[in-house]
């Protein structure tokens, strides 16, 4: 059964002849013999010498080079590397409260046409009654919006927690402005925004 190695070059495509039930097999090491351990082994270290040919004297068209090789546009340096990268992540914090109107803000480059996820997170603490409403907004349109009602029922108890809100978009590609607004309505009592306030953009 010939087996032989379609891309070498013809004076390499040894074929190697396994003998059929019955035949004799052939003494070993005599090279006039068709099944002789000689062909075999000279077969086998022509196609070695071929498959380092290969590697030593051609480039792979992606990630390598051959063995013997200068540096050429496959590599780069960390400026370089840098300069291609394409930023995914775009944030910005603010101490204190995200208030209306411009509350938190950050503007990127969409570099394509995608799906963005928005969000963002702020700390806060409270006594009293009042409605907290959140609002994600991208140039001037309003994407998000979310209201909830805390009560302290008094005796000057006071509340502490965080909002983290979130919304995914389709934004085409283009330069935006995405803010984080925090709109609190009080009855009664008082509150107070603890550390940085949050918005924070990622292409999916």
């Amino acid at each position: 059964m010939p087996q032989s190695l379609v891309d070498a070059p013809a004076e390499w495509q040894d074929t190697i002849v396994v003998p059929a039930p019955g035949d004799q097999v052939a003494v070993a090491n005599d090279s006039t013999k068709p099944y002789s351990l000689f062909h075999a082994l000279s077969a086998l270290a022509k196609r070695t010498r071929w498959l380092r040919g290969l590697l030593e004297n051609h480039h792979h068209d992606d990630r390598y080079a051959r063995l013997g090789h200068h540096h050429d546009d496959r590599y780069y340096t960390k400026s370089e590397v840098d300069a291609r990268r394409t930023t995914t992540t775009w944030a910005n914090v603010i101490p204190g409260a995200p208030s209306s109107p411009d509350g938190v803000y950050v503007q990127f480059t969409a570099p394509s046409p995608g799906y963005y996820l928005l969000e963002g997170r702020a700390v806060w603490q409270c006594w009293g009654e009042m409605d907290w409403q959140r609002e994600l907004w991208v140039g001037g349109n309003r994407v998000y919006t979310d209201t909830r009602h805390t009560n302290t029922s008094g005796g000057g108890a006071e509340l502490s927690g965080s909002w983290a809100d979130q919304r995914i978009v389709y934004l085409q590609e283009g330069t935006y402005v995405v803010k984080y607004v925090i709109i609190v309505r009080i009855a009664w009592g008082g509150v107070s925004f603890v550390g940085d306030s949050m918005v924070k953009v990622t292409m999916l």
